[in-house]
């Protein structure tokens, strides 16, 4: 069996770290596709005759867990895309509802992994952050929540994959909300004192829920949000390494958790308590991680 692998270019190596810098810039950036585990990649930028993805500032990837073929794109300033087969070709998203912008920013895309026809995104539109949802695989969308203040965003969005009604999401002004009607609906757990970059759930108790943060490191809950851990005294023994990005938790042994730092690639093996440095090609403290993925089948990939 073929493995298929995406990689999002950066449009700009810091922008991660800059969570109020919600406009639109102008960057070459595009989608590849590699079909030999990353050894070679194709550009996969084909939308239809006219029109390309090749110049598009890709922001997020999400591959549908039911359909492999079927994938999302989230765009700076450029809306949604999506792929029916497996990234040859794309087509743009134009909600039906008119509530979804196609010059919204889109930082992350969040599927129901019972139902994945319901969507969930995390947008920047007309200065506010937001999170649409979908029921018809976006065709259509309708907006469920809507920040307080102007030039917040809103990066993440997480759906719990036991009880799908349970939905996450972290605001760039520190909000952690929670939705137990998929997302109709919202209460505030915690305000955090930074940017919250990403949330993540332990896929075999989804009690447990880990939140970073732009400058102040991790934070985990085992009781869905009553309380909390931090973990930013354990990261900054690496210089910037509480400058945290994007988490990734092994789904087969979810005490393993990645962060995606300013310091490099870190790793945990007792769910965030102690933290070591991975060693890549990329010498630590050079240049930050933005992001990075976990093979499902060989979570040593």
């Amino acid at each position: 069996m073929k493995k298929h692998f995406f990689v999002i270019i950066p449009i700009f190596s810091l922008l991660a770290f800059f969570p109020f810098q919600c406009g639109v810039l102008n960057r070459e950036a595009g989608v590849f596709k590699s079909e030999d585990s990353g050894e070679t990649f194709t550009q996969k930028v084909s939308v239809d005759k006219k029109n390309s993805l090749a110049s598009a500032n890709i922001l997020t990837i999400e591959i549908d867990s039911h359909d492999s073929k079927i994938i999302y794109l989230g765009a700076r300033g450029d809306g949604i895309y999506k792929s029916h087969n497996a990234g040859e070709s794309w087509q743009k998203l134009e909600d039906k509802n008119k509530a979804l912008s196609s010059r919204a920013n889109v930082y992350d895309i969040a599927t129901d992994i019972q139902n994945p026809d319901r969507l969930y995104i995390g947008a920047y539109q007309d200065n506010k952050g937001r999170v649409f949802r979908s029921q018809n695989a976006g065709q259509s969308w309708e907006e469920v929540y809507i920040v307080s203040k102007e030039k917040y965003g809103i990066f993440s969005v997480a759906v719990d994959n036991y009880d799908p009604s349970i939905v996450y999401i972290g605001t760039t002004q520190g909000g952690f909300l929670k939705s137990t009607d998929y997302g109709k609906s919202w209460r505030l757990l915690r305000w955090f004192d930074d940017a919250i970059s990403d949330v993540i759930i332990n896929p075999q108790d989804t009690r447990i829920v880990y939140v970073s943060a732009f400058d102040k490191g991790i934070y985990r809950t085992v009781d869905k949000g009553i309380t909390w851990q931090s973990f930013e005294e354990a990261l900054r023994e690496f210089r910037e390494g509480e400058k945290v990005g994007k988490l990734i938790i092994d789904s087969q042994r979810p005490n393993i958790i990645y962060a995606a730092s300013e310091y490099g690639l870190l790793r945990s093996s007792n769910s965030g308590q102690t933290w070591q440095s991975v060693n890549i090609i990329v010498p630590p403290g050079s240049a930050p991680i933005l992001s990075l993925a976990v093979d499902q089948q060989n979570t040593d990939h």
